[in-house]
């Protein structure tokens, strides 16, 4: 199931599972020749960038993470789409 924000051609899943614990999986779709997936913390942080070539279902490492919330951001075909993601330790 993709339960995603579009708008256009750009699609932005929800990561599952959420809350994440180790790693989270994060569903993207987008049409241009490549795209970035950012991750900032609430204070705006940047704590990971992907550089993605292609559309598809992108792991993600937490288990580094600080516990607390996170947004991820897909820019792609000049849209820009934002999603929440929790990650506990415990």
């Amino acid at each position: 199931m993709f339960v995603a924000q579009a708008t256009g051609n750009v699609k932005l899943g929800q990561n599952y599972p959420n809350p994440a614990k180790e790693k989270t999986y994060i569903p993207v779709e987008f049409s241009s020749s490549s795209a970035s997936l950012t991750i900032v913390d609430l204070l705006g942080k940047k704590v990971e960038e992907k550089v993605l070539n292609n559309s598809g279902t992108f792991e993600i490492n937490v288990s580094e993470y600080p516990e607390g919330i996170y947004l991820y951001t897909l820019d792609a075909d000049g849209m820009t789409l934002t999603k929440r993601m929790t990650v506990v330790n415990r």
